[in-house]
């Protein structure tokens, strides 16, 4: 473990987790198609991901890269930026009995490890608020969580962990101590742009060692480095 914080890593008052890859991994492809549906229906033909970056982005990030990069003129696509997203959750809503997720090893220990010791608990993630939630009711993750800091009004995974930290800290109190956990080097950027530590774990496409490249405040290779089986 790669450490370096002002206090031990369950002592905080509150908690900003990303959701694909650090809490959970979907083995379906139900948002990915959600992405394509949305994609090719603006487009008038078949699109889809290749060559874009998903991993650490936002839902409206990757419409815009995939846009971006399929040549299509955001004068065509950003008008209509409200009903792509409710087509997109509306997709997934409707396949949401395909979902399937794999809740990482020792999440839920830590989550009730952290809930035990009174801290608030929340979500950052690039995931829209639907289709986030859709995912932590699948896990059986949701009842875990008191708030959540979504994408449906940012493109930038800064201003969504801008918007978790002001609602946590309406949660404790100004002073509170906050901790983000995230499997990326996106989440790392994302939480120094807001002055916050960040706990990089490797459980997501990242390794250990791209991970501790990035100078997070902590760095483990699963929750299991926190919380050993027993």
């Amino acid at each position: 473990m790669h450490e370096n914080l002002a206090r031990p890593w369950d002592e905080f008052d509150a908690y900003l987790f990303d959701i694909d890859g650090t809490l959970i991994h979907c083995t379906d492809a139900v948002h990915y198609f959600a992405f394509c549906d949305v994609l090719s229906s603006t487009a008038g033909h078949a699109l889809n991901l290749d060559g874009v970056t998903a991993h650490g982005n936002t839902d409206i990030g990757i419409l815009r890269d995939a846009f971006a990069h399929a040549g299509v003129a955001e004068d065509i696509w950003r008008p209509q930026l409200p009903q792509l997203l409710e087509r997109m959750c509306g997709f997934v809503d409707e396949k949401r009995d395909e979902l399937c997720t794999t809740v990482l090893p020792q999440v839920k220990e830590v989550l009730l490890h952290l809930r035990e010791r009174g801290a608030k608990l929340g979500v950052a993630t690039g995931n829209l608020e639907r289709i986030g939630k859709r995912k932590l009711q699948t896990a059986g993750l949701i009842q875990m969580f008191d708030f959540g800091g979504w994408s449906d009004s940012f493109e930038s995974r800064e201003d969504v962990f801008r918007a978790a930290l002001n609602r946590a800290h309406s949660l404790t109190s100004p002073e509170a101590a906050i901790l983000v956990i995230g499997d990326t080097p996106a989440d790392v950027k994302a939480a120094k742009r807001n002055q916050l530590p960040i706990m990089a774990v490797a459980t997501g496409i990242y390794s250990f060692e791209e991970l501790s490249g990035c100078d997070p405040n902590v760095c483990v290779r699963s929750f299991q480095d926190l919380l050993p089986v027993v």
